[in-house]
């Protein structure tokens, strides 16, 4: 629930970009900075996050990120110009990024022994239920009432999800909510010295979490943008187009541990990558209704079934001891990557068009997908 919630606060700001554009008379570059500034934060505070909440009660942390959450949504009903915009997004994007280190975490811990894809599967799918959720209603609930009333809603709704976690895990063994680990002061060079450690392990897998980040920020923030400048497509059915990716993404999420039984865990991220390279080039040029759709079926699937995959890989290869850090790295080069490629998609969308993002990606995931596909028969991960 809080990871639906908290991936829906995100979208919610994605998807109000062409009503920002045009309210507070935005570039591209400027959607870029807010975009790629506010992924930067997040990244920042998921690698301090996660290496903080390790050995400490997670569902503390947890509610704590929710809490945030809601009161940077409520602020940012008070946006009046591109700074206050940029301050309360920012305010936001550090609040979301206590979920995905500690709370995936977590999940791997607790699921690491048994039902790991599974879980992965899930917890997944549950926060591209409610980034759908958000894609096919906050355009449509903004053009009948107010841009700021999609926010309230959400706000309302996360108070809602903290105080029925609460409830939940109060009762929970403390066991399951702290993990003893080392706790050994380690110095500045030290804690380096780990995190290079760490990500040589699993070095394959970096430029994907990267292209992964920035697959969802790119596909969130541009398309609705692409379409609105190159389509007299209402805003409503933009809203839509984009929340069939995630309806089918979501479903996809749900069905990975059964996906991969049957495909295998290398095969699946293979296909994903060369089908979101393809698809992500096409974008540049289509804009014909049927087509659109058809594409964003497919890359709905691809997109959503690398998140459990990735997570699952990771997870096999660390000690439940230090999950918060190595999940708070992995997801650093995640939004990381969005960081870069938001605000050179902006940047570029500005100097040459607004095809330029998709163009980008699409290059960059099928270069992937070809070195993917060298070292196909070597491990993804390693132990650490």
């Amino acid at each position: 629930m809080i990871h639906a919630v908290n991936d829906a606060a995100v979208t919610v700001i994605a998807i109000l970009f062409p009503v920002f554009k045009d309210l507070f008379t935005l570039s591209y570059t400027e959607v870029g900075i807010i975009t790629g500034g506010g992924l930067f934060l997040t990244l920042v505070g998921q690698l301090i996050l996660g290496r903080l909440a390790d050995g400490k009660n997670v569902d503390i942390f947890l509610h704590i990120g929710i809490l945030f959450t809601c009161i940077a949504l409520l602020l940012l009903t008070f946006s009046s110009n591109y700074l206050t915009l940029l301050l309360f997004v920012f305010l936001l994007r550090f609040a979301t990024a206590f979920f995905h280190p500690i709370g995936t975490g977590w999940i791997s811990r607790t699921y690491k022994r048994g039902k790991l894809d599974w879980a992965m599967g899930i917890q997944s799918g549950a926060a591209d239920i409610g980034v759908f959720t958000a894609l096919a209603t906050t355009l449509f609930i903004s053009e009948l009432t107010h841009w700021t009333i999609p926010l309230f809603i959400w706000a309302v709704l996360g108070t809602l999800i903290l105080l029925l976690s609460l409830g939940l895990t109060t009762a929970l063994e403390k066991s399951l909510l702290i993990v003893p680990r080392d706790t050994t002061q380690h110095s500045v060079k030290e804690t380096l010295h780990d995190a290079m450690k760490r990500i040589r392990s699993m070095r394959r897998l970096v430029p994907a979490f990267v292209i992964s980040g920035a697959c969802w920020g790119i596909i969130v923030t541009y398309l609705p943008l692409l379409l609105t400048e190159k389509t007299t497509y209402s805003l409503p059915l933009i809203g839509v187009l984009i929340a069939l990716w995630a309806v089918v993404g979501s479903l996809a999420s749900l069905s990975y541990g059964t996906i991969q039984s049957y495909v295998g865990r290398k095969k699946l991220l293979l296909i994903s990558y060369i089908l979101i390279g393809s698809i992500s080039l096409a974008l540049a040029v289509v804009t014909t209704l049927w087509i659109l759709i058809i594409l964003m079926i497919l890359l709905g699937i691809a997109v959503f079934l690398t998140y459990p995959a990735l997570a699952s890989f990771i997870s096999e290869v660390t000690h439940e001891s230090v999950e918060g850090w190595t999940f708070g790295l992995t997801f650093t080069f995640q939004t990381g990557g969005g960081t870069i490629l938001l605000f050179a998609g902006g940047l570029l969308a500005d100097l040459i068009g607004i095809w330029m993002p998709f163009a980008l990606l699409g290059a960059l995931t099928l270069l992937f997908s070809l070195v993917l596909l060298v070292n196909y028969s070597k491990p993804f991960a390693q132990p650490s």
